[in-house]
């Protein structure tokens, strides 16, 4: 089969061997992935990220292999391997967490490439964790059930009051799940901030009421007049260091703040100020089972607006070319499908 294939110095369409599938797994072929700003951040730290293989244990022949990347999929059952139940059948469309059964990595975004993602022609899934997508939802808006799942989980950890001004800093991925998962909760005032045009258009398609370019205005200046000595709950979805502490900084008294955007390497922040202010600061990670049941379950109900989140369509090699371009980060403004 084809595949994408990273390793530490290159990123390259391959023939690989077909999975097969072992107990308590099926085989699928790749119908649909998003690209995702961790794909985007593994490609371009590669060195450290091969780097922190080799002094976790792993052998260097392993991550020589090369990674698979890819987890905001969906697929199609192509076959079962032992002990499995089949209730679902040949052919049907299912997605699932990115995770395998029994594995300590998820899939293609683990700390080591054990567990091949969906950038091929197929991969693994544990049959215990499959869900099967309705005949009425299209591949792609399926696709993007994980990100989705990502938005909710941190709506979710948020303190939200019914008035509560809701500050999204950063309209990347992880940004625009989290506005269309505050629409879903009722939030009625959300200011999305970020430096693309593109990314702004976005938010406000998805549901943010105000946004904001931080080249041209404070952020929290445009929270709304009645509720400027209000507590806000601020996400920080960038993932850009330092980002954290700007939100500290200039946060309301009493505001919450979501960390949902993964910096790469150490970050800081004065303690001081948040301890002044008493700001309640939470790390999000992932989504539970059933907020991933949940994510797919809106998606199929016609609720939200997703066509504004598929901004392209690719193959793999379409894939390799937009990774290796001069501007690999432009990609990570929103979900872009990738046809296997």
């Amino acid at each position: 089969m084809r595949a994408l294939v990273m390793r530490p110095d290159s990123l390259l369409v391959e023939e690989r061997p077909m999975p097969e599938p072992g107990p308590g797994q099926v085989l699928v072929k790749s119908l649909v992935c998003g690209i995702c700003g961790s794909d985007l951040h593994l490609y371009r730290h590669a060195q450290h990220f091969y780097q922190m293989g080799l002094d976790s244990g792993v052998h260097a022949e392993v991550l020589d292999r090369g990674v698979i990347l890819g987890h905001e999929f969906i697929g199609e059952i192509a076959a079962f391997g032992v002990e499995t139940k089949q209730d679902l059948s040949i052919g049907q469309r299912v997605c699932s967490t990115p995770f395998l059964k029994g594995e300590l990595e998820s899939i293609a975004i683990g700390s080591t490439p054990l567990i091949d993602g969906a950038y091929a022609e197929y991969f693994l899934l544990s049959e215990e964790l499959l869900i099967p997508v309705p005949d009425d939802l299209p591949s792609d808006a399926a696709a993007l059930t994980e990100p989705l799942a990502i938005g909710l989980h941190a709506v979710n950890k948020a303190q939200l009051a019914e008035d509560r001004v809701a500050v999204v800093v950063g309209c990347g991925p992880i940004g625009l799940a989290s506005i269309v998962a505050l629409k879903l909760r009722g939030c009625n005032e959300i200011i999305a901030a970020d430096y693309s045009e593109k990314r702004r258009q976005l938010a406000q398609a998805l549901g943010a009421t105000v946004v904001v370019n931080p080249a041209e205005a404070d952020i929290f200046s445009a929270i709304p007049a009645d509720h400027q000595e209000q507590p806000a709950t601020v996400f920080e979805c960038t993932g850009v260091n330092g980002v954290l502490g700007e939100c500290i900084d200039a946060a309301p008294a009493l505001s919450e703040i979501i960390v949902a955007g993964i910096s790469h390497g150490e970050d800081s922040f004065t303690p001081a100020t948040a301890i002044a202010k008493q700001l309640s600061i939470h790390f999000v990670m992932f989504y539970s089972s059933d907020e991933y049941a949940d994510a797919l379950r809106v998606l199929a109900s016609g609720s939200i607006n997703w066509q504004p989140w598929i901004t392209g369509k690719v193959g793999l090699d379409g894939i390799c070319l937009l990774y290796t371009s001069p501007s690999p980060r432009d990609l990570s403004t929103s979900r872009m499908p990738s046809s296997a």
